[in-house]
Parts: structure tokens; C-alpha cells; sequence
């Protein structure tokens, strides 16, 4: 598809309003998912349990401020790094999920593994197709930064990942892989959107 096409159909209130609700709709039905898990958790870790709807959050944020016109760079650097990362991270752990489960597996319970799968490669897509229209600066870049390591020393240093009881007795690896991912994550930030506002002067510290 031409890019300006393209761009024109990304930008279209109508489409940003409608993956406002979805993106909102899928947010409140994350938090929702992760109810059992919160109960059983301290308080002091609510905030960075439910990795995936909350970043969804952050971009339900971007997409309503981009319908008034208005803009973040601290919540669009948050909205990128998450949406890919927990995006990534959930595609990735559903389907070794979906490896562990026995042959007699109940089709509910496969068919919500492959609904996560999708709806989180959704959300990685989202933030690849909306990256040029992002801008930063280099104290949202820092922020975002610590906020996604400290969530990664919660899940995996303080034991509140997510929970796959199938792919506990893996957890060391995962929590390896997902430090990397982070860097990967932030990698693909500076170049696709970072390098680009420091560039054209956008940058303000």
C-alpha cells in the first residue's frame, strides 16, 4: 500500500476513534483476567502486575489525546515499549503454553491461548504501524526506561510474573529472555522513533 495511503487511513479520526474502543474495551478486559492474581497480591505490587493492559492503557491514552490534538511524549514512549514488549512477551509465552498442554487439553482452554496470541500480536503491530507518528525526547526515553526494568524486577526478581503454573519450572529462562526482549524493545524505540526526533529537533530535555 502507497505510505501516504496508509497514513491517511492511520490518522483518520474514525479509525483512531475505533482503536480507542477496542484498545479501551481490550484494557478492561485485561485487568479483568488479571483479578484472580491481584487478589492474591500485595498491594504494593497492583500498579506493575497487569503487564499487558496496561499498556494497552497507555495507548488508549495516545489515541485519545491524538483525537483532541493533543500529545505525550512520556505516555507514546510508554505506549511503544509496552505494547511490544508485553505484545511480544505474550505471544511468545502462549505458545510454549500451548506446547505444554496434553493431548486431551479442553478446547476452551486452547482456543483462549490462541485469542491471547493474537490479540497481543495485535498490540505489537499496533505500536510498529504508529511509530512514525510518535515523537520522544530523551526524558521520556529515561523514564520509560526505569519504569519497564523495575516492572521486570517485580515479575521476575520479586516472583509477580504473570502466571503459567506449565512454565513455572522455566521461569529463570523466561525472566532471561525477557531482560533481552527489554533491550530489544528499547532498541527498536531509538531507532524507529527516538533517532528520528532528535533529527528534526523535536527533542526537548
Amino acid at each position: 500500500m502507497n505510505p501516504i495511503y496508509l497514513k491517511t487511513i492511520l490518522t483518520n479520526k474514525f479509525v483512531l476513534s475505533l482503536l480507542f474502543l477496542i484498545n479501551l474495551f481490550g484494557t478492561i478486559y485485561g485487568y479483568y483476567w488479571y483479578l484472580p492474581q491481584l487478589r492474591d497480591t500485595p498491594y504494593v505490587y497492583w500498579l506493575f502486575v497487569p503487564d499487558s493492559p496496561t499498556a494497552s492503557l497507555f495507548f488508549t491514552i495516545v489515541l485519545g489525546l491524538w483525537i483532541l490534538n493533543r500529545r505525550s511524549p512520556l505516555v507514546e514512549t510508554l505506549a511503544f515499549i509496552t505494547l511490544i514488549k508485553y505484545g511480544v512477551w505474550a505471544v511468545v509465552m502462549n505458545s510454549l503454553f500451548l506446547r505444554a498442554l496434553p493431548d486431551d487439553a479442553p478446547t476452551i482452554t486452547i482456543l483462549m491461548a490462541v485469542m491471547l496470541m493474537v490479540s497481543h500480536g495485535a498490540m505489537a503491530i499496533q505500536a510498529v504501524l504508529y511509530a512514525p507518528f510518535m515523537k520522544w525526547t530523551v526524558r521520556s526515553f529515561v523514564i520509560t526506561l526505569v519504569w519497564v526494568l523495575h516492572n521486570d524486577v517485580v515479575d521476575y526478581v520479586l516472583g509477580q510474573w504473570p502466571r503459567y503454573p506449565s512454565l513455572a519450572e522455566h521461569i529463570m529462562w523466561i525472566g532471561y529472555g525477557s531482560f533481552w526482549l527489554t533491550g530489544l524493545c528499547f532498541f527498536m524505540g531509538y531507532a524507529l522513533i527516538l533517532r528520528a526526533s532528535l533529527d528534526n529537533k523535536f527533542i526537548r530535555m
